[in-house]
């Protein structure tokens, strides 16, 4: 038979237990019976060994016999005969080539006088151990590593399904150990600590798989890169200077020299008629570059006040110069 680990296996093993002479076995009382074991395996999509032997324990009491039977073909049979009358506990393993118990189940069966029973157990795949190896070599910090988080999961688990925490280094390492893993995929995630419960560094989520009845050894260390870094400044542009202002009756002509950098895309000219007012916008007036100059616009209601003009210069992002040295006319 061809073991395909992505089809699910139901192996069929049909066992007439016989035989003389075995021992640790009950003796056998006038009219005993026997048994007919069929063991049918539940097994795992992709798992990476197939089971090659069938390892029956029956017990009684204090008595137990064991038989040994090799998968062909996807059966195997054997015979025992001459089993005590009573109540007996079944065990099967199954066993792959590594000797590895990657499946197993169990039943009772009771053997009655010159008869046989008959008897059917599932196998189902032994649970597997699971060692995470954590290095903190390499994380830039300025502060030590002083304890780590290991937190484990599957596919469709609102939560952790395995949490580790405040694991302390050994040899270099923050190390769990763990039982109880049942055959499937996980994902895990790392968190290193400071001393006082900071958390230093938390790891991208990374998977490994249990097979039935195997010990899976995970090593994880961070992921180190680097970063290049381009520094650029946004330099706002100089303020504009050489302000003059004259006045033609209700017309205030204002000019200006532009700042050296060449930053600039606009200006901004304000006016007041107090000191006591302060410069807005509604008292302003924009101006596109490369043009140094504006005619504006003075309310008629405020002649005979000093008026006082500032200039201002913006960059194409917004970026806003200080103001011009204030300028002062007499607005008659």
């Amino acid at each position: 038979m061809n073991w395909r680990p992505t089809l699910r296996l139901c192996l069929a093993v049909t066992l007439a237990i016989a035989g003389a002479g075995c021992a640790l076995r009950p003796p056998a009382a006038a009219g005993s019976g026997s048994m007919v074991v069929a063991a049918a395996i539940k097994s795992i999509p992709s798992a990476p060994s197939m089971p090659e032997l069938i390892v029956l324990t029956l017990s009684m009491g204090g008595f137990s016999l064991k038989q040994e039977m090799p998968v062909d073909g996807g059966s195997a049979h054997g015979a025992v005969q001459s089993l005590a009358a009573g109540n007996w506990l079944v065990d099967a393993v199954a066993v792959d080539g590594e000797g590895d118990a990657i499946y197993a189940g169990r039943a009772k069966a009771q053997v009655k006088r010159d008869s046989v029973t008959p008897l059917s157990i599932t196998l189902r795949a032994v649970e597997g151990r699971v060692r995470i190896q954590v290095s903190a070599a390499g994380i830039a910090s300025s502060v030590p590593v002083h304890s780590a988080d290991i937190s484990v999961y599957y596919a469709g688990s609102s939560s952790a399904y395995r949490s580790y925490k405040d694991l302390r280094e050994e040899g270099g390492h923050f190390v769990v150990e763990d039982t109880g893993y049942p055959p499937r995929s996980y994902d895990f995630r790392v968190v290193l600590k400071a001393e006082d419960g900071s958390v230093l560094y938390e790891s991208e989520y990374a998977g490994f798989g249990v097979c039935p009845g195997k010990f899976t050894s995970v090593n994880w260390s961070p992921g180190l890169g680097d970063i290049q870094v381009d520094v650029e400044f946004l330099m706002a542009p100089g303020a504009p200077v050489d302000v003059s202002v004259g006045v033609d009756g209700t017309q205030a002509a204002v000019s200006w020299t532009a700042p050296p950098d060449g930053l600039v895309a606009s200006y901004r000219v304000y006016w007041r008629y107090s000191l006591f007012d302060r410069y807005t916008t509604s008292r302003s007036q924009q101006v596109e570059a490369p043009a140094t100059s504006a005619l504006v616009s003075l309310s008629s209601q405020q002649k005979g006040s000093t008026v006082h003009f500032v200039v201002v210069a913006r960059d194409s992002s917004g970026q806003e110069s200080l103001r011009s040295s204030e300028v002062a006319v007499e607005y008659r």
